[in-house]
């Protein structure tokens, strides 16, 4: 059963809460019931001394160190510092979706939650790894596309615009077929994974392949502690969290296509002749395609 995050909302700053949903899946059975304690009872933690609040949760004062760094904080001291709502903060709106909504409710809450998750992914981002990631990518001698399911939509949509470029780049859905690609690149080739789990089992077995091999790894993931992110070289994260009344991620390929767009838009300014011709004679043919 997920875990129902708009409960703490109201008590807890936005950006904490997004820190506590990347890695609480992840979080060993001592760092959850840590977790779980910071989530419930904020306004002790934030004013209570770290002796307290670890003989309150029943754990040890080490687990809620080890907690605060894994949420991405410096200490506990600034876990405890960034943990509470203020009053001047906006409270993210939520999806909220019933089954009596009507179509106009619904589709309000859906494009919100496409809001959310794009506001919250720009925030999430780390520009030295895309810098990274944009200029591996320019210096490939190939680059394939591997996802599975409807993540399939944001690998098309990366190869149709490397292809548009000019650069070296294929994808498939079959995962024989993935490996076969794979056992015919080298330590220059790039891989890009994209699971916003994290967790598809034929993508990871594939990042762990590329390992093997010395190929960079670069994945577009929701959570930087799960298994692709840990195969990866570079990782872009995402920061979807919306669910709608079925449990499933709202608008979470939203951000995954954005990212690569600003990957793609990076490499367009640093074309060179003959790549920025390959764009031109791509751009002319296919005003085939239009009335």
């Amino acid at each position: 059963m997920k875990k129902n995050w708009t409960d703490y909302s109201k008590n807890i700053s936005h950006s904490c809460l997004i820190k506590f949903q990347f890695v609480y899946d992840d979080l060993k059975n001592a760092e959850r019931k840590a977790a779980d304690f910071c989530l419930s009872m904020p306004e002790f933690v934030a004013t209570a001394t770290i002796g307290e609040v670890a003989g309150c949760a029943n754990c040890s004062e080490a687990t809620f160190v080890r907690l605060a760094k894994r949420l991405g904080y410096s200490g506990y001291p600034e876990l405890r510092e960034c943990l509470l709502r203020e009053d001047s903060e906006e409270i993210a709106q939520s999806v909220g979706i019933q089954s009596s909504d009507n179509v106009k409710t619904i589709t309000t809450a859906v494009f919100n939650a496409s809001v959310l998750a794009l506001n919250d992914s720009l925030d999430s981002i780390d520009f030295d790894c895309l810098e990274r990631a944009v200029s591996s990518i320019l210096k490939a001698r190939h680059i394939l596309f591997a996802a599975a399911g409807d993540a399939n939509v944001v690998a098309m949509s990366g190869v149709g615009k490397f292809t548009r470029m000019g650069l070296p780049v294929s994808c498939n859905t079959d995962f024989d077929t993935q490996l076969l690609y794979l056992s015919q690149m080298e330590k220059d080739d790039v891989l890009i994974c994209i699971s916003h789990s994290g967790r598809t089992k034929t993508t990871c077995e594939l990042a762990k392949a590329a390992n093997s091999r010395n190929i960079l790894v670069i994945s577009l993931t929701n959570f930087p502690q799960s298994p692709l992110a840990k195969a990866s070289d570079i990782v872009l994260l995402t920061a979807s969290f919306s669910h709608d009344m079925m449990g499933e991620t709202i608008a979470k390929r939203i951000p995954a296509l954005c990212l690569l767009d600003a990957v793609y838009v990076s490499i367009l300014f640093r074309l060179d002749e003959t790549h920025m011709n390959l764009l031109d004679s791509g751009n002319k043919i296919l005003r085939m395609n239009k009335l």
